[in-house]
């Protein structure tokens, strides 16, 4: 993980802004540290997992560092993250071995060569429950798990979400408390497991995903 860390910082100082987090203690524990929490909710051993607005790589990186077996996928919309992150896997030689996508996630759970192919699907600091259980529950098969990175705030209002996590052919599975030492503030992985096909509406377009919040939610 080191050279995760080197690269990082150095893309950070001559290139493009991947993170606000800066000093060696900060990035191993708030991108590392938990990055590798997910072995919380999931036993990783060979399967298929997508990493959604993966950015600078993680959790998907530090968790096939860690977890090798894995058969991992790394998913942004940002041309420039994905350089970084293919320089990296080049670096770490895991090129040949981890498939990098450049597209929107409600994009790719309505194409057939991914809907419901995965076992696990991961997001990381990406918008709010709702509509994360819409972009990621169409990925992965039945019995797979979406899992989800939430504070205290997110985790208070997972009883309002519910009905549509099972609209969705979800369930809430886990939420799952942790820490990262002694940096304060109430952490969760939230885990839905998909229990039944996913309507075929849904993922909706990304403003349609966020007018309902607004709309349904008030978010």
């Amino acid at each position: 993980m080191l050279v995760h860390k080197m690269m990082l910082s150095d893309w950070n100082n001559t290139r493009f802004n991947l993170t606000t987090i800066s000093g060696d203690r900060e990035t191993a524990l708030k991108h590392f540290l938990d990055s590798l929490a997910a072995s919380l909710a999931v036993k990783f051993d060979k399967q298929r997992v997508i990493d959604i607005g993966t950015g600078a790589g993680f959790p998907g990186v530090p968790l096939k560092i860690a977890f090798p077996s894995i058969n991992l996928t790394l998913l942004d919309s940002k041309e420039k993250k994905a350089a970084f992150v293919t320089m990296l896997l080049r670096r770490l030689e895991f090129d040949s071995e981890v498939r990098i996508i450049v597209a929107r996630g409600e994009d790719i759970g309505k194409d057939s060569e991914f809907r419901g192919m995965f076992d696990v699907s991961t997001m990381r600091g990406v918008s709010k429950i709702p509509i994360n259980a819409e972009i990621g529950l169409p990925l992965v098969k039945i019995g797979g798990k979406v899992i989800l990175w939430k504070g205290k705030k997110d985790v208070d209002k997972l009883n309002k979400y519910e009905e549509f996590i099972d609209k969705l052919g979800g369930r809430v599975s886990k939420v799952i408390p942790y820490n990262l030492g002694d940096i304060p503030g109430e952490r969760y992985l939230l885990v839905l497991e998909k229990v039944r096909e996913t309507p075929s509406k849904y993922p909706r377009r990304y403003s349609t995903m966020r007018k309902a919040l607004r709309k349904q939610w008030n978010e």
